[in-house]
């Protein structure tokens, strides 16, 4: 998402300090064209369609429809009731460490957004000149982390589809390992569904185990083609769905369409549509790498994986795999 998209409305800041009793939290007056302002955006940004995120939804009569404010004005009871929790947690928490609390709240192409960041303190050393006019290096405590960083979670809310979203981050309270924002924070009722990251990986597990399994020299034929046909899917609809992959990608193996639907469901893969982020489909229309055992990769063009009249595959019964690539003409570069 660019940043362009995102209109900030309201912001507080929280220190979440497991020492102290309670937990300081101030709004903070924004200057949209100041740093701090750029940091929420691009935190914001950069998180928000991620793929790697948690999802769930939550009902009318929840803990959080409960704390949820009517409107902007209402944001600083949502931010005292999190920022308690949050507080308590870390005292309560083994693994869970203190840092800075950051709460937006944003609209995103009309839609009101909460988002909230817990920012994990990082211990770095700077160069610093010292009285006597001398470099020195200097621990220093307490400094933020920046937004490519793992050192923050962070978790939205879009108020009006009810959707939550967050990072899959775990801690342990009482002896058991926690996604601490569903769990305790958000005190959702709903089970965190996989991501959209995880769901794709998953879908290709099966498939190539099934692969492996039913087409034995053919195989690596066939593993090209089954991602030529979730790239193009994707691309085309916008979406994965294994009930087409499984009466295409397998339609010439009733054994091996049997066994990926097993798959599926040993993996706790529903048969429906998993609808695709523009992210993951242009990760899905990459250039896919071949890497020989000398050494030598070879990049291809998602278009040609399955094209005959440029690639040839055999794959033998040491489980070594010959490549044959045919004249491609001016389709190639040196």
């Amino acid at each position: 998402m660019h940043s362009s998209r995102i209109q900030l409305e309201r912001c507080f800041l929280c220190s979440i300090d497991s020492a102290k009793s309670f937990v300081d939290y101030n709004e903070y007056i924004m200057d949209l064209d100041g740093e701090m302002c750029q940091y929420m955006l691009q935190i914001f940004a950069r998180n928000y369609d991620n793929t790697a995120a948690k999802k769930s939804f939550f009902k009318d009569d929840s803990f959080i429809a409960q704390i949820l404010p009517e409107n902007v004005e209402g944001f600083d009871a949502f931010v005292d009731v999190v920022a308690d929790e949050i507080h308590t947690l870390v005292q309560d928490a083994v693994d869970l460490p203190s840092g800075s609390g950051l709460f937006i709240w944003a609209t995103v192409e009309e839609q009101p957004i909460i988002a909230f960041f817990k920012l994990n303190y990082k211990n770095n050393f700077s160069c610093l000149v010292d009285d006597d006019k001398q470099v020195k290096w200097q621990k220093t405590y307490k400094l933020l982390p920046n937004i490519s960083s793992k050192d923050y979670d962070y978790f939205f809310i879009n108020i009006l589809d009810k959707k939550v979203w967050m990072s899959d981050t775990r801690c342990h309270v009482d002896n058991e390992s926690i996604n601490y924002m569903a769990d305790r924070i958000l005190q959702l009722e709903k089970a965190l569904s996989k991501s959209e990251k995880e769901t794709v990986k998953v879908i290709e597990t099966a498939a190539l185990d099934t692969i492996k399994e039913c087409y034995k020299e053919e195989a690596p034929k066939k593993v090209f083609e089954y991602r030529s046909r979730v790239a193009d899917d994707a691309l085309d609809d916008g979406i994965i769905s294994p009930v087409t992959l499984q009466q295409t990608v397998f339609a010439d193996n009733e054994e091996a369409k049997s066994l990926y639907k097993e798959k599926l469901k040993e993996l706790e893969i529903e048969e429906k549509p998993v609808a695709i982020s523009k992210k993951t489909t242009r990760q899905l229309q990459k250039k896919q790498k071949i890497v020989t055992e000398s050494g030598i990769e070879i990049l291809v063009p998602i278009e040609y994986l399955d094209d005959e009249s440029v690639f040839q595959y055999q794959q033998y019964e040491s489980g070594k795999v010959s490549i044959v690539i045919n004249d491609v003409c001016d389709r190639a570069k040196l």
